[in-house]
């Protein structure tokens, strides 16, 4: 019998208590992270962090991210959320888009995201002084995956 939709949000909630920011670029297979716990509940993957600092310096990350990339979503104003594949895009590309700025051969995968920002922090110092517009261009160019015509 499936969980309750209230019930599985409950439950997810209790077990990913520090939310981990960058979750949508873990679930999709774009990113890890060395400072992420990963979960199943039910048939749902998951991901938290271990220390609510990082998630905290993780979540001012994508904030700028967004930000920076509200005029290639044609958004109006950055909000806290937004649709599911827009935030794709935001958090892998926005994470390609630091990784470029220290190799210019694309990756795949993001090894570790903590390594990543860390490297850009001591690189850049702080958030307003990252060459957002060189990463917005990978957010801009990110496609996820092609879309599956059904039968």
């Amino acid at each position: 019998m499936p969980v309750e939709e209230s019930e599985f949000k409950a439950t997810y909630g209790n077990i990913a208590r520090i939310p981990c920011a960058f979750e949508k670029a873990l679930t999709n297979n774009k990113a890890r992270c060395s400072r992420s716990r990963h979960f199943w509940l039910a048939d749902r993957e998951g991901y938290a962090c271990k220390t609510s600092e990082l998630s905290a310096n993780c979540c001012e990350i994508l904030v700028k991210l967004r930000e920076n990339a509200r005029f290639t979503l044609k958004l109006p104003q950055a909000g806290d959320k937004l649709p599911h594949n827009m935030e794709i895009r935001v958090q892998a590309g926005g994470l390609y888009g630091i990784a470029s700025l220290f190799s210019a051969q694309h990756q795949e995968m993001i090894d570790d995201i903590y390594a990543l920002l860390g490297r850009a922090q001591a690189e850049y110092g702080g958030l307003d002084s990252w060459p957002y517009d060189r990463i917005v261009q990978s957010i801009s160019s990110y496609q996820g995956r092609k879309s599956r015509k059904r039968s």
